[in-house]
């Protein structure tokens, strides 16, 4: 299904900081630091960046299991997760997510059936235990997996299947958004592309949108209309998928694009960029522009302000440099 116009879920500004209260007044972990992103009916957003750059946080909040400090989520254009106030369950139905471990998202004491099933009780979608049984074995077709399965425990699948039986979770409750955090990384090679290739088939046949979040460029290049990336809790770069592999604008997604995988005879005439230091503390990043310490085109402008992402049309990025100035 093509990517319609309509954003059927949105972030905006989005602020999340842990253990501000142990640390004092302004510390804390800055793991996300205003992050804004849309997301419309059909699409897949991919979500790239170093481990500890915020992705995960952002992915538990766009589903509301975080609530942001500041900033807000909204679903079809109404707010649901800002402030303390419950998330109406209708909205919870609708937006589902996909966790990283396949082991220890699912619980070891239930069997399939009632881990499927689990959603269809809450949201009471499945009435009589025929109805919830047909409708686990239909989740379980769905995601290649024999309904016969339904009566065993997490232990006897393999990583890869388990990782089905938490799509079909996710799937049970007919949800139009889909936050995956990582589904494939704690995957062995030979299963990822299965797992990529089941995602991107149900949402050719559901329409489902898509979160993808990962750390693979590749792969989130297969499966990904846009892309956003992520650096130090702060969105670098987002736009169409072939202009920010093709074309990147930012520093930063440059550098990454330069140390990706690609076959021999073309890396013959690629340049490695090679980023000076390690990553700052997300305690106490850098001021105004969060990338300057390592990024070769840093002036004085950039520990002054922070960039906003701007950018001519649908392809943005953070940087003074860049693109031209909000």
């Amino acid at each position: 299904m093509p990517p319609s116009a309509e954003p059927v879920l949105a972030a905006v500004d989005l602020h999340k900081t842990y253990g501000n209260r142990l640390l004092g007044r302004g510390g804390g972990v800055h793991a996300v630091a205003g992050v804004s992103l849309t997301l419309n009916a059909g699409e897949t957003l991919g979500i790239v960046g170093e481990s500890g750059c915020g992705k995960s946080t952002l992915a538990r909040m766009l589903v509301g299991l975080e609530r942001p400090d500041s900033g807000q989520v909204t679903f079809h254009g109404e707010p649901f997760a800002s402030g303390r106030g419950a998330i109406p369950r209708g909205v919870r139905r609708r937006v589902q997510m996909v966790f990283q471990d396949p082991l220890t998202s699912l619980n070891p004491r239930m069997t399939v059936l009632d881990i499927v099933a689990e959603p269809l009780d809450v949201h009471n979608l499945a009435t009589g235990r025929g109805a919830r049984r047909a409708r686990v074995g239909e989740l379980l077709e769905l995601v290649g997996l024999a309904p016969e399965l339904m009566n065993r425990f997490p232990h006897e699948f393999s990583g890869g299947q388990r990782q089905r039986i938490g799509i079909a979770r996710a799937l049970a409750t007919d949800p139009e958004v889909v936050v995956c955090d990582e589904p494939v990384s704690a995957l062995d090679m030979s299963v990822q592309a299965q797992v990529v290739n089941l995602l991107a088939d149900l949402q050719r046949t559901l329409g489902v949108a898509l979160v993808f979040i990962a750390h693979d460029l590749a792969v989130v290049r297969h499966v990904s209309h846009r892309v956003g990336v992520m650096y130090l809790g702060r969105m670098a770069e987002l736009g169409p998928a072939a202009e920010v592999y093709g074309a990147p604008a930012h520093p930063y997604t440059t550098a990454l694009m330069s140390a990706a995988p690609i076959p021999r005879p073309q890396a013959r005439h690629r340049e490695r960029i090679m980023l000076a230091g390690d990553p700052p503390s997300p305690v106490n990043p850098p001021s105004g522009c969060r990338f300057r310490t390592r990024c070769h085109k840093a002036q004085d402008l950039c520990a002054e302000r922070a960039p906003e992402l701007t950018g001519p049309g649908a392809h943005l990025a953070a940087c003074h440099f860049s693109v031209p100035a909000a």
